[in-house]
């Protein structure tokens, strides 16, 4: 379903999108070592300044991890970002990939305000669980939206076309007649 030029924004959509899960997944461990070294309020309870400031001192731990987990929040921003330009622009005719780019950017700036919310509430444990919940949430969609975008080839015998999977069914039930063939294509 995507456009007839797709080569240029295949690759592109490509390059976005699983910069998007890497990236997802290396902010999510970041906050979780923020959790852990109790780092959280590491920039003070100033938002989006950290300790006032644009670019503070960077004379303790905390404020280093913290601020860390801050700024790397820009390279998911720009990946996101690009993968919803990239689907409104090169996909509109494949709305499973434009509704999944679109939610993960719309959840990415919900993520962002959530969590200026965890560090005004001095880390309420709630707000944090929740940022936390989100922040799997949005991993869970760019990893949807790459399984959306990419291009499968189809098992059956004797066939090389290459379909696009589009929705929750799986190219090799797409590809069969009946539940135990697919099994069998799946199982050795």
């Amino acid at each position: 379903m995507a456009r007839k030029n797709w080569k240029n924004s295949d690759g592109l959509l490509r390059v976005f999108a699983y910069g998007s899960v890497v990236s997802t997944y290396i902010l999510i461990v970041i906050g979780g070592y923020v959790t852990t070294s109790n780092s959280g309020l590491g920039c003070g309870e100033s938002w989006p300044l950290c300790e006032g400031a644009v670019f503070p001192s960077l004379n303790r731990p905390e404020l280093v991890i913290e601020l860390s987990h801050r700024l790397f929040n820009f390279v998911v921003g720009v990946f996101v970002l690009g993968t919803a330009v990239v689907a409104w622009t090169g996909y509109r005719k494949a709305s499973n990939i434009v509704l999944l780019s679109t939610t993960s950017l719309v959840a990415l700036i919900a993520q962002v305000m959530l969590g200026m919310v965890t560090v005004t509430t001095s880390l309420n444990p709630v707000v944090s669980d929740a940022h936390l919940a989100l922040a799997s949430a949005i991993l869970a969609m760019v990893l949807i939206d790459i399984a959306s975008a990419k291009p499968f080839k189809n098992k059956s015998p004797g066939s090389t076309k290459v379909q696009r999977f589009h929705g929750w069914q799986s190219p090799v039930l797409r590809s069969s007649s009946t539940p135990s063939s697919a099994c069998s294509r799946i199982l050795p």
